[in-house]
């Protein structure tokens, strides 16, 4: 686990440099979600549009 925050911007070099590149990946990263919202690890909301773009669909924070 890291222990210390990174920027959106290092975050998004590490993907490109290690990442699978098996689709184009957004220009952000998301740090949390709840309900219909994520947020990016600089605290920006968004609402969460993304339930089909990866084939791993979880949800967030489920109560168990």
């Amino acid at each position: 686990m890291v222990s210390e925050k990174i920027s959106s911007e290092q975050a998004i070099s590490l993907e490109e440099k290690y990442g699978a590149h098996n689709y184009h990946p957004l220009p952000v990263v998301l740090s949390r979600g709840e309900g219909v919202y994520v947020w990016d690890v600089d605290g920006k909301r968004y609402y969460d549009f993304l339930s089909a773009y990866s084939a791993v669909n979880q949800g967030h924070c489920h109560p168990k």
